[in-house]
């Protein structure tokens, strides 16, 4: 079994009927939360929204939801040392950024991510009106 499995558990959680889970990132999260900024934790995207899972020094979860119309912009940057970091953008402030461990779902992720975005903020709508000229 997966020992980084409850990072991105969500069963604690009430999904929507037609609410998906996607594919997670695990690494290390700066993120602000009772004056901590660096966790352990994940970044889980379902069909409606983005969990950001850290996990506390007591080893307790704690979960936090960004909902896709609040996020403004995704950027990767790419540390020599350090690897690839995601940010997350609310606004013009970086709410959340992540140091990935493991790369092979950052793709995956991206594409899910972008999809389901695309599709809360009605723009999958807005390309297919203006494909056919409605």
């Amino acid at each position: 079994m997966d020992k980084n499995r409850h990072l991105y558990d969500l069963k604690e959680h009430i999904l929507s009927e037609n609410e998906a889970i996607g594919p997670e990132l695990i690494g290390t999260i700066e993120f602000e939360s009772d004056g901590r900024y660096i966790f352990q934790g994940s970044l889980v995207p379902t069909t409606d929204r983005l969990f950001v899972n850290i996990e506390s020094t007591d080893g307790e979860l704690q979960y936090h939801q960004l909902d896709y119309t609040d996020i403004s912009l995704v950027t990767v940057e790419n540390r020599p040392l350090s690897g690839r970091i995601v940010h997350f953008w609310i606004g013009k402030k970086v709410e959340v950024s992540m140091n990935v461990t493991h790369e092979k779902n950052l793709k995956k992720f991206l594409e899910f991510y972008r999809k389901h975005r695309a599709r809360a903020l009605k723009y999958d709508n807005y390309i297919f009106e203006k494909a056919r000229g409605i």
